[in-house]
C-alpha cells in the first residue's frame, strides 16, 4: 500500500467534508454535488489503495460509491429526502465493504474497521420508516466519525 495514495486519499476526505459541509450550511445545490462527485473520486482511490488486500472485494467499492452519489444527487436535485435516504444504504453498503477491507488488509487498528463495518450496516437501518430523526443523526453522526477516523489515521500512519 502507498504511502502517496493513503495521502491522497486524505487530501479527497478533506475536500469531499468541506463541500458536502459547505454545500449543506450554505444551501449551494451544486456544491453539494461536486461534493458527491468527489466522493466517487475517494472510492476510486480508496480502491486503488485497498485492492490488494482483495482485489474482488475491493472492486465492489466502485458501483457501491457511484449508485450512492447518483442516487444522492437526484435526491438533491429533487427535493426528496426518502431518495437521499436511498443513496445512504449504498454509502452504508460502501462504508461496510471499506471496513471490511481494512480489516483485511491491517492497515489500521481493528476498531476502526469494526467501526467502519458498524456505521455502514446501521445505515441501512435508514430505511426504516418513521425512524426518529436524533436515531438518524446518531447513524449520520456515527458513520462520519467511522470515516474521520480512518481519513485520520491514514494521515499520520498511511
Amino acid at each position: 500500500m502507498q504511502i502517496g495514495t493513503a495521502r491522497l486519499a486524505v487530501i479527497i476526505w478533506v475536500a469531499y467534508f468541506g463541500l458536502s459541509g459547505a454545500g449543506l450550511g450554505l444551501k449551494i445545490l451544486p456544491l453539494s454535488l461536486v461534493a458527491n462527485a468527489v466522493y466517487f473520486v475517494l472510492a476510486i482511490v480508496l480502491f486503488q489503495y485497498l485492492r490488494s488486500a482483495d482485489p474482488l472485494i475491493a472492486l465492489a467499492l466502485l458501483p457501491l460509491a457511484a449508485l450512492g452519489s447518483l442516487i444522492q444527487s437526484i435526491g438533491m436535485i429533487q427535493g426528496d429526502r426518502g431518495i437521499q435516504l436511498v443513496a445512504l444504504v449504498f454509502v452504508g453498503l460502501f462504508l461496510a465493504t471499506l471496513g471490511y477491507l481494512v480489516l483485511r488488509a491491517g492497515i489500521a487498528p481493528p476498531p476502526i474497521g469494526y467501526a467502519l463495518v458498524a456505521a455502514g450496516l446501521a445505515s441501512c437501518t435508514l430505511l426504516i420508516p418513521q425512524l426518529p430523526a436524533p436515531l438518524i443523526a446518531l447513524v449520520l453522526g456515527f458513520g462520519a466519525l467511522a470515516e474521520g477516523a480512518f481519513a485520520l489515521w491514514l494521515l499520520v500512519k498511511g
